[in-house]
């Protein structure tokens, strides 16, 4: 197994700044891993579901530990408080009322976004003390720089990087030895159990609503419309694409979708953020495999329909970073890929996990915008003017330039 230490956060920059840090996001994307190992902090306490703190091998009380801080925020320390939502209403107003004459560094750490939005809020305590960090998937040029050190083809990095993204996944899968079976395996139980604990968290219900608005997303269905075409189906009373928005919104907030602007246009296409989440729900609305048992052989050719997918998604957003671009969809013509960087097209991608001919990226450049470069990112083809040809070496080797 490979520690997930080998894995780089870029979040830390931002935690290390000075000042009061809240740092959020849903349960299982590293959040804890990241402040115990990479970075550097003087005390950390654990909040339990019970109200009981932990620091190392102590068990503390609330009234001993509410002393504790009083005195440890005097001094010049970093102080780690995990899962911080489970203390009293009052201890808001404690570090409100300290935070004055504060020297220490405070993290906050909580696993759900109305957290956040709470201490946000503006009757909140801590508005204006505490500047938000949001944790989500391991960003795309961070997962590529950890698999990089492992001796493994380039190829072979981009193909298991997204799933690599969601870090719990490391637990159960070597990526050396990387095999669909070991992720279709660790999914099966565990991203139910995930997605259970993240409602809870949000205290929300799984509604049967919710389930089927996650179902449609694994789908393909990407717009609020398809959406609420595919619900309508289970329900006696039709469903609007307005109804099924409150819903993407909330999944939005919890981690669990993702949404991309369509070129030039107010509407957004929507997705399952993490591609562990999206490929167990679209297993299970294929082949109901949570609860019967299905060969492994069928699973895995399923699951190769979807990597394509996971893969485009991407190279999109790593080459977005190279450009410190935001990238935009567009469906007629279909583009795999636009960055945009201050209101204007800077490149068009289109990307194709094994070959790519010439026919195809003459193609690209006749339906694409005039406005920008054309980027293709093929595992091999040919050369073609005004056209830069990106292979996975290629794509490692600029990283590692830009990382310098």
């Amino acid at each position: 197994m490979v520690p997930i230490t080998m894995i780089p956060r870029s979040e830390v920059q931002e935690v290390e700044r000075p000042g009061w840090i809240l740092l959020f996001g849903r349960r299982k994307t590293g959040k804890t891993f990241m402040l115990k190992h990479m970075i550097k902090h003087d005390n950390y306490f654990f909040v339990t579901r019970g109200g009981l703190i932990l620091e190392l091998d102590e068990q503390i009380p609330y009234p001993v530990f509410e002393e504790r801080i009083k005195n440890l925020l005097l001094r010049d320390v970093t102080i780690v408080i995990d899962e911080f939502q489970r203390l009293p209403e009052r201890f808001l107003d404690l570090l409100h009322y300290h935070s004055p004459e504060s020297r220490a560094k405070l993290i906050l750490v909580g696993s759900s976004f109305s957290v956040a939005r709470r201490l946000m809020e503006r009757r909140s305590p801590l508005l204006g003390i505490v500047r938000p960090v949001r944790i989500g998937l391991i960003r795309p040029a961070d997962v590529v720089k950890g698999l990089s050190k492992l001796d493994i083809p380039a190829e072979l990095i981009l193909r298991i990087a997204p799933y690599i993204s969601d870090p719990w996944i490391m637990r159960f899968v070597d990526p050396r030895s990387f095999s669909r079976s070991e992720v279709i395996d660790a999914i099966r139980f565990n991203v139910p159990a995930l997605i259970g604990e993240v409602f809870s968290e949000e205290e929300r219900t799984l509604t049967d609503r919710y389930e089927l608005v996650i179902r449609a997303l694994s789908l393909g269905n990407s717009s609020p419309g398809e959406i609420a075409s595919y619900i309508s189906g289970f329900f006696e009373k039709e469903l609007r694409s307005q109804d099924v928005k409150s819903y993407l919104a909330n999944l939005l907030r919890m981690g669990i979708a993702s949404r991309i602007q369509l070129m030039g246009r107010k509407r957004y296409l929507y997705s399952i953020e993490s591609p562990l989440i999206d490929l167990f729900y679209y297993l299970d609305t294929k082949l109901g495999y949570y609860e019967v048992d299905v060969p492994m052989e069928e699973l895995e050719n399923l699951a190769s329909v979807r990597e394509g997918t996971y893969f485009e998604r991407f190279v999109v957003e790593l080459i977005a970073s190279l450009y410190r671009a935001r990238v935009q969809r567009s469906l007629e013509p279909e583009i795999d890929g636009i960055l945009v960087k201050k209101g204007r097209i800077v490149a068009s991608v289109e990307v194709k996990m094994g070959q790519i001919s010439r026919e195809e990226i003459s193609s690209f450049v006749e339906k694409g915008p005039k406005e920008g470069e054309r980027i293709v990112v093929a595992r091999e083809g040919p050369a073609v003017e005004g056209v830069t040809l990106l292979t996975p070496p290629d794509i490692l080797s600029i990283l590692k330039e830009s990382s310098k």
